[in-house]
């Protein structure tokens, strides 16, 4: 039973925030982000042994991208064209994960609070047209 004066969990500000968070859109960030990664860090790779290419005998040259691909494969196979892929997985899931899940919560947040403002009477110019339009 609540005292006088208090409010319940469905009346606070946080929980006005959070009811908009979905969980389901953290997940698809960061498996979007982890997946975009996976498939494309080969070619960063590639990127990165070209700017680093510097002519010194050390390092081997390549032809081309394909050139350079295969020449990873031949020596390393598939763990060789995905060095260093650890790190960026974490990073990239991590943010995409967090974007999709505070931005999605955020405009639902924002809708919500734009139509509970919003009067029918005023027309379109009211002050809901002009401060959820912009």
């Amino acid at each position: 039973m609540k005292a006088q004066g208090q409010s319940g969990w469905g009346s606070s500000p946080l929980s006005t925030v959070f009811r908009h968070v979905r969980y389901e859109n953290l997940v698809a960030g960061v498996s979007g982000g982890v997946l975009s990664n996976l498939v494309l860090h080969p070619l960063d790779l590639v990127k990165i042994r070209f700017a680093v290419s510097d002519g010194l005998e050390l390092r081997p040259k390549y032809n081309g991208v394909l050139h350079c691909l295969t020449s990873i494969w031949k020596m390393d196979g598939i763990r060789g064209l995905y060095q260093g892929v650890t790190p960026n997985v974490w990073g990239a899931g991590l943010s995409w994960g967090l974007y999709f899940f505070f931005y999605n919560g955020f405009v639902a947040c924002t809708r919500d609070l734009c139509l509970a403002s919003w009067e029918p009477h005023m027309g379109p110019f009211s002050s809901w047209h002009m401060k959820c339009s912009k």
